[in-house]
């Protein structure tokens, strides 16, 4: 396989080989199924770093034109020519909603979604959760040798060994962050509830995108604020609404998901980051970023709007619940200048210090080398996901709805039409053994379209049966009443 490279390009070294190979297998050179050459290979013959084929070839994954195969290498996807759109269609109104204090089903939404989860052949299309590390038992019989230190309290702030990796970590992301700035908390929705609290307060205007994630309007309920939805565009957050908001409310804060955004899937651009950025700034109002899917991007993303953060505005959460295994629930946040010692203390009284054995396992997790292989294969297992959902998507879905097509993370969008009953349809699914979230639990108030949020963090089979039943439900619902449901029949599953 030849490849030639224009050192004098401004165009990256990876991007021109993600470009002649994509124009290898468009011209038929490289046939569906044939292997790539091995990174160390590819590497040797073009005289570039591995860690350039690894982008090239992360970024072609994306793309859905290869796939990796655990222990064999690179393949040319068999299903690239078969391969659903990638192109969102994703085009919501541009409405802002406005939720004042009252009201919080978290509580009951949670927990009837775990409860449906355990039911036996349910398809779960709701919760997105990573496929932990094949070694993990290894790594926690490791990590747990100390027993004698595990024992003992620790620091509010976390242990110090795991907030110098957390620190490294965030390094190499763009931020500059050291260990002082750290706190290691109960996964992000605590961090998020430590940020939410010490900003607002009862009768406060909050920004948040809508749709965004449903655990933070809860807290944000909870708390008693008033809340601003600000719409999302294929971009991100309308910045043209978030300024005359901005300007004529006053909020105490700026909630925020950049990459892979929850629920959208949606990641911002460098610009629409450093607008956000330049606007919180003038009107002098906080910013709380959550990047809980930071590192299941499925190409290289800007960097995080904290990174661009000269003032000490912005809180920047993250989390190992997405990437690892949710059950040992640590997250961290991130808080330089003067809101630190207050956040701390405050995290003090909600529960002392992190679990010292959670700590201990994703210190040994970090420390091994096995984070970075273990991100590798999940984003690999997630692109193969993905475009199954899609495929199917194409294949079962009325042509009425939307979809983003997110380049990573867990979940993507899908966008209903605006008299469709999307409670009765999630009910209805729910009796055929299908969970999936309606998009209202995402929206301030439930005030938003119909949508719905879904992961494609499943085996092939329970996505394409899965999307299979939502697609038919779908078309029930849409079709009813009008002349083409005469011509409607229900497809076969492709399985």
């Amino acid at each position: 396989m030849k490849i030639f490279l224009d050192r004098q390009s401004a165009k990256p070294l990876y991007l021109q080989i993600r470009d002649r190979i994509s124009s290898l297998i468009k011209s038929g050179a490289l046939q569906s199924g044939d292997r790539l050459p091995s990174i160390r290979s590819l590497a040797q013959s073009l005289q570039v770093n591995k860690l350039t084929i690894i982008e090239a070839y992360n970024v072609l994954e994306a793309d859905g034109v290869i796939c990796a195969r655990q222990g064999s290498g690179y393949f040319v996807n068999t299903q690239t020519f078969a391969c659903a759109n990638l192109q969102p269609t994703f085009s919501p109104a541009q409405d802002v909603i406005i939720k004042e204090p009252g009201g919080n089903s978290f509580f009951d939404m949670h927990v009837a979604a775990v409860h449906a989860q355990a039911q036996p052949g349910m398809i779960d299309l709701s919760f997105g959760f990573p496929r932990p590390p094949k070694n993990l038992a290894q790594i926690a019989k490791r990590a747990l040798k100390e027993t004698n230190a595990l024992s003992k309290y620790d620091l509010p702030q976390g242990q110090l060994t795991l907030r110098r990796q957390i620190a490294q970590m965030l390094v190499h992301l763009g931020l500059n962050v050291s260990t002082e700035d750290l706190i290691v908390t109960n996964g992000s929705e605590q961090a998020l509830s430590l940020a939410m609290s010490h900003f607002v307060k009862a009768g406060d205007w909050v920004i948040v995108e809508a749709p965004t994630y449903f655990g933070a309007i809860a807290i944000l309920e909870n708390l008693g604020a008033k809340i601003i939805g600000i719409p999302m565009t294929p971009e991100g957050m309308n910045l043209e609404l978030l300024e005359q908001y901005l300007r004529s409310h006053h909020p105490k804060l700026i909630y925020t998901i950049s990459t892979l955004h929850n629920p959208t899937g949606l990641t911002t651009t460098q610009a629409h980051r450093q607008k956000l950025l330049s606007l919180a700034e003038q009107y002098e109002c906080p910013i709380l970023e959550d990047n809980a899917y930071e590192g299941l991007n499925f190409e290289p993303v800007p960097a995080p709007i904290k990174a661009l953060d000269t003032q000490n505005l912005v809180t920047y959460v993250g989390t190992f619940s997405k990437t690892l295994i949710p059950g040992l629930r640590v997250g961290y946040i991130v808080v330089t200048g003067k809101h630190y010692q207050a956040i701390l203390e405050r995290k003090l009284l909600h529960d002392v210090h992190v679990s010292t054995f959670s700590q201990a396992i994703i210190s040994e997790y970090l420390a091994s080398g096995h984070s970075r292989r273990h991100l590798n294969q999940l984003r690999a297992e997630n692109i193969q996901s993905r475009n199954i959902m899609l495929q199917a998507i194409e294949r079962y879905f009325p042509e009425e709805a939307r979809w983003t097509v997110p380049k990573g993370g867990l979940f993507l969008w899908v966008q209903l039409p605006l008299d469709i009953p999307i409670q009765a349809i999630t009910k209805e699914a729910l009796s055929q053994n299908v969970l999936i979230f309606s998009g209202s639990a995402f929206f301030p108030d439930k005030q938003g379209y119909p949508a719905m949020r879904l992961t494609f963090a499943n085996s092939q089979e329970d996505i394409e049966k899965g999307i299979y039943i939502l697609g038919n439900l779908l078309k029930k619902y849409i079709y009813k009443g009008c002349e083409r449901i005469s011509s409607y029949q229900p497809l076969a599953p492709s399985i």
